[in-house]
């Protein structure tokens, strides 16, 4: 079984437009390694937000069968108290209420392909209440924080949130490592996750994208804390770089962490602009390490799958 643990649903207003921008500049920049032209970053935008705009998971799941992907874990992200925008209350958007119900939706409409957690920013009133709700009532299976909209995972805020995951018996996981702008990373280091994990042992926290390119550090802090997982999401760009600057960080967790608490993740729709998930899959499958870095076929099994089946109760 191959479970994809980190994808998003985007479609319009559901994140503010600053962000949405941000990611096309950082994407533009990506593309531009080679002639150092940035080009019309909003352009780039409208051209490639009709492949990754989807609000209910039907573009989703075609990607999922192509890539033999069985299930898959939708992340709401909540963004809107980002202090550089103004319209963060504007009626016009959603609630994040209605973002979780959206979500919620998906997982309704793709029932047993698609599962969702709940995302809600802590410092929101009522957002432990919001987190309830979404796994009591519209069968959530976990909580998303995304501490580079400004706050930090051990603020005394974000503490009846854990303390819910803790009585709810449910995941938390919180984005690490770098993010376009607006976002800060500096909310995001992974010795903010070792905090609330040291205050909150019953809780599985997963580090996602285990920090990029603080990977040593995520891996390092889950050494000593076994309720500190790993996803490898996002990596697509790392790979296509150099398939070792992957397989690296990747062989590094799981001779760390062995092969249960390390999981695989696309971070779509954005990185399907890079690579299609079923070519992301097949890189895994086939592991061609420049290097020689090897994997054992368990090992790669477990990566794809078989760890996320193991905690989510799916074996």
């Amino acid at each position: 079984m191959i479970i994809d643990s980190h994808v998003h649903l985007f479609y319009e207003n559901s994140d503010p437009m600053s962000w949405f921008i941000g990611s096309a500049r950082t994407g533009a920049a990506t593309f531009a390694k080679s002639t150092g032209e940035l080009g019309n970053v909003e352009e780039l935008y409208q051209q490639l937000a009709p492949e990754i705009m989807d609000d209910n998971g039907d573009k989703l799941v075609p990607r999922m069968d192509e890539a033999g992907i069985e299930r898959a874990i939708i992340l709401p992200i909540d963004l809107r108290l980002l202090s550089d925008e103004p319209s963060a209350f504007d009626q016009t958007h959603p609630t994040i209420e209605q973002k979780n119900r959206t979500y919620f939706q998906a997982t309704r409409r793709h029932k047993g392909r698609i599962y969702s957690f709940a995302g809600v920013d802590p410092r929101r009133h009522g957002a432990a209440d919001l987190f309830r709700k979404g796994v009591a009532e519209w069968g959530m299976i976990g909580l998303k924080l995304h501490p580079t909209a400004g706050y930090y995972p051990h603020d005394p805020q974000c503490y009846p949130m854990y303390e819910a995951a803790r009585e709810m018996g449910v995941p938390v996981i919180i984005h690490s490592g770098s993010e376009p702008a607006p976002l800060k990373c500096m909310y995001s280091q992974p010795k903010y996750i070792d905090t609330v994990a040291a205050d909150f042992p019953e809780v599985t926290f997963i580090v996602a994208h285990c920090g990029h390119g603080w990977y040593k550090e995520a891996v390092d802090l889950a050494s000593m804390k076994p309720n500190i997982y790993c996803d490898f999401s996002g990596w697509q760009v790392e790979y296509l770089t150099h398939p070792d600057y992957f397989f690296g960080p990747l062989r590094y967790a799981l001779d760390f962490l062995g092969p249960w608490r390390v999981l695989f993740g696309t971070d779509g729709p954005a990185y399907t602009v890079f690579m299609s998930n079923k070519n992301w899959v097949n890189a895994i499958r086939e592991h061609k390490s420049p290097s020689g870095i090897k994997f054992s076929d368990e090992e790669v099994d477990l990566f794809l799958g078989g760890a996320a089946a193991k905690l989510y109760g799916w074996l």
